[in-house]
């Protein structure tokens, strides 16, 4: 079992696709499987192997937005669908089922 000391807050916003239609979750970490929190601590870490990728994106394909937080550190980060770390797609694959169509601006 992964220990997640401090609960994290993940905003997650998944945008682009054919439809072009965009998904926003909010989610705390202790609502997450224990692996999918594990992965949200080591973003909050910042940890450099789950930066961006260097493959180009694809036409048509999403985009995904995710903000961690708790309460006094933060981090922000923003991927194509190739670009993801497959460390963080089972966790991206998570809050995607969760995620609802985001409020018009």
């Amino acid at each position: 079992m992964i220990e997640v000391p401090t609960p994290v807050h993940i905003d997650f916003r998944r945008s682009g696709g054919i439809a072009g239609i965009d998904m926003t979750a909010s989610v705390d970490s202790r609502d997450l499987p224990d692996e999918h929190a594990g992965v949200a601590a080591d973003l909050l870490s910042g940890g450099d192997n789950l930066r961006q990728g260097d493959s180009p994106g694809v036409p048509d394909g999403f985009t995904y937005e995710v903000n961690v937080s708790d309460g006094s550190r933060s981090q922000q980060y923003q991927w194509s669908g190739p670009q993801v770390p497959a460390a963080v797609r089972p966790l991206l694959d998570d809050l995607g089922k969760r995620a609802q169509p985001a409020s018009p601006a």
